[in-house]
């Protein structure tokens, strides 16, 4: 050793022999001298007699928050240049002081809260250098003030064996950190090529310790921020924080904790919850508080952590046998590491290195782990990927026999595949007639709107499918039919779009019920709106001339009683206003009991009014009883009626048809036969299965074009007004065949006159 003599104070000078291999550590060799007051000069300490001697061997007093004096007193027997070498760099101020031969060197004032630049040596270590001659004495004075640990240990050498000694040391830390440097972007490669997010909390955890580990070391400031030395209050914890943070995240995303209802969940959650306020805690509180809790509490944390890699390995979890031999490795660094910062073990390479090399070993036992997990991932997929094969031949069987159409379309919107399904909505026989029969290979061909593929796939690279898309198609036959298109977006296991899948559905015959709805709507809505206005018109006249004749009536009144006031009122001014009176009565009369007609046939407009009931009928026994009323005036005017009906019996409403007789008699009456000769009407009723078929015509004028769309809507007549018709009785004969007789009507138009079928049920069934 350096040393030749070893004296218990550190007043004694001791001698140095040039002729030893490695450094020197110095500790009995050392006084100390706390300054509480943080104010204590240099020239008041050298006077103190409050000097101690270190009886340890190490110089280390924990976390302190006096300022720290050391001084050591020592003579070289040969010439040479030698080095002070303190191997702790996160000292904040650290001012050397010394004497050769009671000579004052230059002081130097550094530490990792001043800038890199103060250091006498660009090392990340503080290096102070001394040429001394043979028989030299070298006085030496340190002041330490840190929020850290007051650890200090001093290594003095000659200058050889420092550069010896120093260049084993970059090496070393240089594999450390190649290592991990390699092994952080060899995994975060795999993360970003299968995204298991085991390997990304992976890559975060030691992304997290090499910032921490070289804010620890000194390189980091040295390289990166050699002007701002206030980055190191912050880095250090903030990062530690990170790190505790990650290995909780990453070591229950690798033991599959969070997919076990166990206990421990629940208490690592608590752990993590914990744990991630250290990063922000490492930037508001001081340096000398968050980083003795983030310490104590790292031992809580891994100590954890491997009883539970413990109690899973000994439940034959192989994974957690990796985990458990990596994390008792890292917990003896850690260990170590901690109770040399606390002073309770002595500053030596291993103790220096015993966090980095744990947090090494760790990541190389944990790579063996995730090694593991990818084998067993392997496995997994070759067992899925047999699966798959099954289950591609099932579909692909699905596929082709589905009675639903479907398909494929590639990335530009040509067809791929298609099943029988589609063919046969298509009207093709083989998929290459299909794609053949046209200029286009796209989902063109199922439409004839030469934009649709455009359209399809602008939806489908924005949302990413498409539903019920419809749309005309024509078919081989050249009939053209209504289709649904449904498509979606075909991922692979990148999440980027391979292809398009779709099915197709024949709609024809909704869109066709559609429309047919639509219509009737529109058609029940109008002859709504016309009943109302017809309704309206009708009642409005009488009402109105009942309103007239009502204020002539008040008039006439007021007349008397003013001529009675006046004294003018003679017996032939009395019978002439009574008149006028009786007369306004009359006709308010005659209008109210026109209203009163109105709302009668009003109310014959819905055919639950009329009280009619279903019975055993004669069909040629009901259309008698519809003729009888009309058998004088049919007489009268020369009108030959021909009726032609089997025996036909009928379990229905016998009075609707009666009525439905006496309105189409009625109509023809009215509008049919002036001024013509040889008129005739003619009533043919067959059964035709359970069916039965009225057809009625005469050879009347016939309908005109308004005539045939309108006949049936309310208020619908060429005679308004004459013998007080309305236009309802057509529109009642509609409502009782359709409603209650629950049959239907075309109206033909033959050369000459009208003829209209009626058709309806034999049975009607009720209930």
């Amino acid at each position: 050793m350096l040393l030749v003599s070893v004296i218990t104070s550190a007043n004694t000078v001791f001698q140095v022999d040039d002729d030893l291999s490695e450094a020197f550590t110095l500790s009995r060799q050392v006084d100390f001298l706390f300054d509480e007051s943080l104010n204590l000069s240099f020239d008041s300490a050298l006077a103190s007699k409050d000097w101690q001697p270190i009886e340890r061997d190490i110089v280390n007093f924990g976390f302190n928050p006096a300022a720290l004096w050391l001084r050591f007193e020592l003579q070289v027997n040969h010439t040479n240049d030698y080095i002070l070498h303190i191997p702790y760099p996160i000292l904040d101020y650290l001012d050397h002081y010394a004497f050769i031969d009671g000579k004052l060197l230059k002081p130097v004032h550094t530490g990792d809260a001043r800038v890199f630049d103060s250091r006498a040596v660009d090392h990340i270590n503080f290096v102070f250098p001394y040429s001394l001659q043979s028989g030299q004495t070298l006085k030496v004075y340190l002041r330490v003030d840190s929020q850290g640990t007051l650890d200090v240990p001093l290594r003095f050498s000659n200058k050889d064996n420092f550069l010896a000694e120093n260049e084993s040391e970059i090496y070393f830390r240089g594999f450390v950190m190649g290592i991990l440097w390699l092994m952080l972007f060899y995994n975060l490669f795999i993360f970003l090529s299968i995204k298991d997010h085991v390997y990304g909390f992976y890559v975060l955890n030691i992304f997290a310790y090499l910032v921490s580990s070289n804010a620890y070391d000194g390189g980091a400031f040295q390289l990166l921020w050699p002007s701002t030395p206030s980055f190191n209050d912050y880095v250090f914890p903030i990062f530690n924080g990170l790190s505790q943070l990650t290995s909780l995240v990453f070591m229950m995303a690798l033991l599959q904790v969070m997919d076990s209802q166990r206990w421990y969940k629940y208490y690592f959650l608590v752990l993590i919850s914990i744990v991630s306020t250290f990063p922000i805690l490492g930037a508001v509180l001081p340096y000398s508080t968050i980083v003795p809790l983030q310490v104590m509490f790292s031992l809580l944390v891994y100590s954890s952590s491997l009883c539970l890699g413990l109690h899973l390995t000994v439940k034959g979890n192989r994974t957690a046998l990796y985990f458990t031999v990596a994390m008792a490795l890292f917990l003896v660094g850690i260990v170590s590491s901690n109770l040399k910062g606390l002073g309770l073990l002595p500053t030596n390479f291993f103790t220096q290195h015993a966090y980095q090399l744990g947090f090494f070993i760790d990541m190389v036992v944990l790579s063996l782990a995730l090694a593991q997990k990818i084998e067993n991932a392997r496995k997994e997929r070759s067992w899925a990927q047999r699966e798959n094969i099954k289950n591609l031949k099932r579909y692909e069987d699905l596929y082709s026999e589905s009675l639903s159409g479907h398909f494929k379309v590639s990335l530009n919107g040509d067809l791929i595949s298609i099943n029988d399904a589609v063919l046969n909505i298509m009207g093709y026989e083989t998929q290459q007639a299909l794609l053949m029969d046209g200029d286009s290979h796209s989902v063109n061909r199922f439409s004839v709107d030469d934009k649709t593929t455009v359209k399809l796939l602008s939806a489908l690279k924005q949302i990413g499918h498409v539903v019920d898309f419809e749309q005309v198609a024509r078919r081989k036959d050249g009939k053209l039919i209504w289709v649904s298109i449904s498509i979606r977006s075909i991922k692979n296991s990148e999440g980027k779009t391979e292809y398009y899948e779709g099915s197709m559905l024949d709609i024809n015959e909704r869109k066709e019920n559609e429309s047919l709805r639509e219509q009737a709507m529109k058609e029940r809505m109008a002859t709504l709106e016309q009943l109302v206005i017809g309704i309206s018109h009708e009642i409005n006249t009488p009402l109105g001339i009942s309103i007239t004749g009502i204020s002539h009536l008040k008039q006439l009144v007021s007349e008397m009683r003013q001529s009675k006031k006046e004294a003018v009122l003679d017996e032939s001014l009395i019978e002439t206003i009574i008149g006028h009176e009786l007369e306004a009565i009359d006709l308010t009369s005659d209008s109210l009991a026109r209203v009163t007609e109105l709302i009668k046939q009003f109310k014959h407009l819905s055919v639950n009014q009329l009280g009619y009931i279903v019975e055993e009928v004669n069909l040629l026994a009901v259309i008698s009883s519809g003729l009888a009323k009309y058998n004088r005036v049919l007489e009268e005017n020369s009108i030959d009626v021909q009726v032609h009906c089997d025996d036909i019996n009928l379990f229905t409403y016998g009075e609707a048809i009666s009525e439905i007789i006496e309105q189409l008699v009625s109509n023809s009456l009215d509008h049919a036969f002036q001024g013509r000769d040889n008129k005739r009407i003619d009533i043919t009723a067959i059964l035709k299965g359970e069916k039965v078929e009225l057809i009625y015509t005469d050879n009347g004028s016939g309908l005109t074009e308004k005539g045939q769309v309108e006949v049936f809507n309310p208020f619908y007549t060429t005679m308004r007004g004459y013998k007080g018709k309305i236009g309802l009785g057509m529109y009642l004969t509609f409502n009782l065949l359709t409603q209650l007789l629950a049959g239907r009507v075309e109206v033909e138009n033959p050369n000459t006159g009208v003829s209209m079928i009626l058709t309806f049920p034999r049975k009607l069934l009720i209930g």
